[in-house]
């Protein structure tokens, strides 16, 4: 607890972060660090460091038709919480979704504010990948495509989905320089606090899901070019289908 508000943190975390919340927020905070990195999204993301664990922060927002009234206040229990326990649900299924090291509550009225620290993952997410610069060809793009299909397998074999599953919120995490054998892509899932259970057999449900996603991809390839082909489907629904 603070004067502000509250925190909840990974224990090794704690120290660092009661000590910076005594002079301003943990996303002010990140945005004023020296050498940190932004990201686009819902508004700027900041890449940094906060003693030895790389971090992601971010500040709360919300989207869609709540975003013009509401913009960053919210009612009812920080969805933090939630994003804790849904990352911890996934990793226990063997699903790669970053760690939350960090969250915290701002009071604000009759609601709060609240900023969000995740452990840093290095790589890109789909669209980077497919409408950046120079996308990949031949069998790593078939195997960037796969190992998309088989992390939202696991999430459905979970009995879950993704409301929100689109190009952004894939992240193809890139191999360490150290390895002289990069293995095979790793697919991590982002933005997991709207993730949902379904009921067992709830076959319509998954399919939506993957009719959300086919939507961001065809979203994308009306924007900036038909980058991502049928053929990239197969590879795709090849891993999807995979039983690995």
């Amino acid at each position: 607890m603070f004067g502000g508000g509250m925190a909840v943190c990974r224990r090794e975390a704690a120290g660092d972060l009661r000590a910076l919340l005594h002079e301003t927020t943990l996303y002010d905070w990140a945005a004023r660090q020296p050498g940190r990195e932004s990201f686009t999204g819902r508004g700027a993301a900041y890449g940094v460091s906060l003693g030895s664990r790389r971090l992601v922060v971010r500040h709360a927002r919300h989207g869609g038709a709540l975003a013009p009234l509401l913009r960053d206040r919210y009612l009812g229990p920080p969805r933090f919480l939630r994003e804790i326990a849904m990352s911890q649900h996934l990793q226990g299924c063997g699903i790669a979704t970053p760690t939350v090291v960090a969250g915290v509550l701002y009071r604000s009225g009759v609601g709060h504010r609240a900023d969000i620290a995740t452990e840093r993952v290095d790589g890109r997410d789909l669209a980077e990948i497919f409408f950046g610069a120079a996308p990949p060809t031949g069998e790593l793009r078939n195997e960037i495509l796969s190992a998309t299909g088989k992390a939202i397998r696991r999430l459905h074999d979970c009995g879950l989905i993704h409301p929100d599953l689109q190009l952004r919120n894939v992240l193809i995490e890139d191999p360490s320089p150290s390895l002289s054998a990069p293995p095979s892509p790793s697919a991590w899932l982002l933005d997991i606090d709207t993730c949902r259970a379904v009921r067992k057999g709830d076959d319509a449900s998954l399919r939506w899901n993957l009719r959300r996603f086919a939507r961001s991809w065809e979203k994308f390839n009306r924007l900036r070019g038909p980058r991502l082909t049928e053929g990239d489907r197969a590879a795709f629904a090849a891993g999807y289908s995979a039983t690995s």
